[in-house]
């Protein structure tokens, strides 16, 4: 079988037309496109991102449960995210918006919606605090509204940044120990550090369990094994890491028995399970 390829200036001349043709094509297909899209852009820019009648109108800030938040309030979601009111809701970075919450502190997460004309939806799902932390060698101070830690029901520790989150903690007790690692009370993480990982645990289960003045005003670590505690009342109570169940439980049966006999308990060490020594006021 023969092939032959046959070329002359003629031939050059009709294949470079064909070429020329092909790439005119392509180059008013990709005009087209490019016009299509800045049309679409500007046709969104005055449809929405400059129509006033999608300018904010309304903020709806709620928690999971639908309901108003405990600490993110209106003037300190403005203030902290730095947004412009005066802007349409299409003219917002949602994702931007959204990191901007969950960057303070009492927020877990968040979630940022609009709806038409002119309302933005923020979700938040917020920290509860449980209890303040402190630690002398880390300059941790108890109760502090400026360098304060607070501690959630998760363990994590976060700083107390706003008013709301002072005046919820005005009634919260204090874990504290007097030395401690850099490492191991990082805002924004868990607690690290064992004893106080302990102590946060009794808090939890004295607050479930006890009521009124019995509830801890303070829970102090006293070395690797032994917690102090302080009620309302200004009991000093005495106790290990572990069984904690059942010392709180003979605290109960303790504060019961003195009542009825007209007393106050002022001291008592409840490590042990049986002749416990107790103090009365």
């Amino acid at each position: 079988m023969l092939h032959l390829k046959v070329s002359s200036p003629r031939i050059v001349f009709f294949d470079m037309v064909k070429f020329a043709a092909r790439f005119v094509k392509l180059g008013i297909a990709i005009l087209v496109m490019v016009g299509v899209g800045i049309g679409l852009g500007y046709g969104w820019q005055k449809l929405f991102v400059e129509n006033d009648e999608f300018v904010v109108s309304k903020v709806e800030i709620f928690n999971p449960d639908g309901e108003g938040t405990k600490f993110l309030t209106h003037e300190r979601f403005v203030a902290k995210t730095g947004i412009d009111l005066e802007k349409t809701i299409f003219a917002i970075d949602t994702d931007e918006l959204k990191e901007s919450i969950e960057a303070l502190p009492e927020i877990r997460s968040a979630k940022v919606s609009r709806r038409l004309p002119g309302i933005l939806k923020i979700e938040v799902d917020e920290r509860r605090p449980l209890a303040w932390v402190a630690c002398r060698s880390l300059g941790i101070k108890e109760r502090d509204r400026s360098s304060g830690l607070m501690v959630d029901e998760e363990g994590v520790t976060f700083q107390c940044d706003s008013g709301e989150l002072w005046e919820a903690g005005l009634e919260l007790p204090v874990i504290m120990v007097q030395t401690a690692e850099a490492n191991d009370i990082l805002p924004g993480e868990a607690i690290e550090h064992e004893g106080l990982r302990f102590a946060f645990d009794l808090v939890k289960l004295a607050n479930d369990r006890l009521d009124g003045v019995d509830r801890p005003a303070w829970v102090v670590v006293q070395d690797e094994i032994m917690l102090e505690m302080k009620t309302l009342g200004g009991v000093l109570a005495t106790l290990s890491y572990y069984d904690q169940e059942r010392q709180i439980e003979n605290l109960i049966k303790l504060n019961l028995h003195a009542r009825r006999q007209a007393k106050d308990l002022a001291k008592v060490n409840l490590i042990p399970r049986r002749f416990i020594p107790v103090h009365y006021r």
